[in-house]
């Protein structure tokens, strides 16, 4: 885990090297280990290391083999399998370091080598003798890469903050990013909160040269949904305990101290049932308990921790904790979100305890289907689709309190508005007054995200459409970007094992039948129950939650957090 930075321009004059430092001094919570910053003709690289894998020096970045040069953050759990792959082509090593695979790897099959890599990344690669940058994120997301385009050339980093620190981009506010905050709680990528700075999406490399700029999917996330598979529930339940060992253990690769959040809910458990399985010493796992008891989840985790004899840590968090800790919480938002406050504190609990990564259950909903409202898809897609004249109760029902978001359902057919209406935060009406726009301003940025979705995601069961834009919307907006910057604010590396791409396309692959029964997570409580504590999942789903309805002292905490939020992050971004 690192901070990555970088300026290439093809005019003079406009202080890349300068620029790349002030980005790097910017990002030094992300990689307090090393800093690196070195010029490639016209283009300048830097990077703050988190030492992770290969804590020598070898592993100073950036990195070079032959004209090429690399800048990277994030982990490839498969560089050995494919070193040994390259070693019977011919090339040869002098570190043990991933970073130094993923060059040579380039050098054999070009671009073609993002598909190979298993893992977690976000990079920056400059080919001296084409003269080309390539920006290159992992399939889902999980690490972030953001970039402006400045004249004749193009500036990045890991943080929307450090391209504004650079000084090579005069910053706009981006009004429909906005709109976006408060329909979902977090800004939509690629927009970020500025018209002039954007993302690399997920399962895309960006190609910057003299010939212009090209942004290029090497990843199709929806592919696994359509070619469906038809295995019995105990052939599904087989293969996916296969994959969770193997994810598991190729996510416990670390040369630096290593432990698992542990909340006492079914994900984390069954994490730190496999990491535990797999380790000749005792694993090490850390909770976050509340001093509001309705909240702790205590007494679900205890019988896991005795069952693996894990060296556990538990940190009490109440209001207090909270109150005096918001401002830095809201000081490490790159981006605003109204989640994070959880990662936040549990990061700072794994500091706490000497560790460098965490191995977290996020994801696990997402693909297994587990939050209450997948088992609603349908019924809501069977009444989206209704002509307009029967769904005339929708809008009514939309007026009463609590039930605003039904509007999507009366005033669309598209799946965005079906998404919408189990997913949003607030109604368009609500949005407008907040904004003091027009309404129609927010339904016409829903009607682009609409147009942004791919034609085929109309044709699946109505759940397994929700689960794909649960993974490109929640998972890739909010909950990563989340866990990246506030483990980050901690320099903590964030592992998130359910994302492994051959997990997560297999059960894709699945028919819904299978994903979606009475209990929710059938298929992953099958595939652990003989290792996992009946009491973990025999009980109604809580999640990781916090109790910010009493930290905050209102009902509708999500949308009471949300008005903090932008009223503060849009004031922190005000020039002076």
């Amino acid at each position: 885990m690192c901070g990555i930075a970088g300026a290439i321009s093809f005019s003079a004059g406009q202080g890349s090297e300068d620029a790349v430092r002030k980005m790097n001094a910017r990002q030094k919570l992300r990689g307090p280990d090393d800093e690196g910053l070195n010029l490639f003709g016209h283009a300048a690289l830097g990077q703050r290391r988190l030492s992770i894998i290969d804590l020598s020096s070898d592993g100073h970045q950036p990195m070079s083999l032959g004209g090429l040069h690399i800048t990277f953050n994030g982990e490839i759990y498969n560089f050995e399998e494919i070193k040994k792959e390259l070693v019977l082509r011919g090339h040869a090593f002098k570190t043990k370091t991933d970073t130094e695979v993923i060059l040579a790897a380039y050098k054999e099959w070009g671009k073609e080598s993002f598909s190979r890599l298993r893992g977690m990344f976000a990079l920056a690669l400059y080919d001296s003798e084409k003269e080309e940058l390539i920006l290159a994120r992992d399939r889902y997301g999980i690490k972030p890469l953001y970039y402006a385009k400045i004249g004749e050339g193009l500036v990045f980093a890991s943080t929307v903050a450090a391209i504004k620190e650079s000084g090579l981009v005069e910053p706009n506010e981006d009004e429909e990013a906005k709109i976006g905050f408060l329909l979902f709680g977090s800004v939509p990528l690629p927009k970020t909160t500025f018209k002039e700075i954007r993302a690399v999406r997920a399962g895309h490399y960006l190609s910057f040269s003299k010939n212009g700029t090209e942004e290029v999917k090497y990843y199709d996330s929806l592919a696994p949904f359509l070619n469906k598979i038809s295995p019995t529930k105990k052939e599904a339940v087989s293969r996916l305990r296969e994959l969770l060992e193997e994810s598991v253990r190729l996510h416990l690769i670390s040369d630096a101290p290593l432990g698992v959040f542990l909340s006492g809910g079914i994900d984390s458990s069954v994490l730190a049932i496999l990491a535990a399985g797999q380790r000749k010493e005792p694993l090490d796992t850390l909770s976050i308990d509340f001093k509001e008891q309705k909240f702790s989840e205590k007494r679900y985790r205890e019988g896991v921790v005795a069952q693996i004899k894990s060296r556990h840590k538990e940190y009490l968090v109440g209001k207090e904790d909270f109150g005096a800790e918001k401002e830095n919480i809201l000081a490490a938002m790159d981006q605003p979100t109204i989640d994070g406050v959880n990662t936040y504190f549990v990061s700072r609990a794994a500091k706490e305890a000497g560790l460098k990564v965490v191995l977290s259950g996020l994801g696990s909903d997402e693909i297994f289907m587990g939050y209450h409202y997948f088992g609603r898809a349908a019924l809501f897609r069977f009444l989206q689709k209704l002509p307009l004249a029967f769904k005339w109760p929708l809008k009514i029902f939309s007026r009463r309190n609590g039930w605003a978001k039904l509007i999507y359902l009366y005033r669309g057919r598209g799946l965005m508005n079906f998404y919408l209406s189990l997913r949003g935060l607030f109604s368009p009406a609500e949005i407008a007054e907040i904004l003091k726009i027009n309404e129609s301003s927010v339904w016409d940025y829903v009607a682009k995200l609409e147009d942004s979705l791919p034609a085929k995601l109309a044709s699946l069961h109505p759940a397994d459409a929700l689960s794909w834009l649960e993974v490109n919307f929640y998972m890739a907006n909010q909950l990563l970007k989340d866990t990246d910057f506030m483990s980050m604010r901690h320099s903590i590396e964030a592992r998130v094992p359910f994302l492994d791409h051959v997990l997560v396309e297999y059960l894709s692959s699945l028919p819904v039948s299978l994903k979606l029964s009475s209990r929710p997570k059938e298929l992953l409580i099958s595939a652990m129950e003989e290792e996992l504590p009946r009491e973990v999942w025999d009980r109604p789903k809580m999640g990781f939650t916090f109790p910010m309805a009493e930290w905050l002292g209102v009902g509708r905490w999500a949308k009471a957090w949300a008005q903090i939020i932008s009223a503060t992050f849009y004031k922190k971004n005000e020039k002076p």
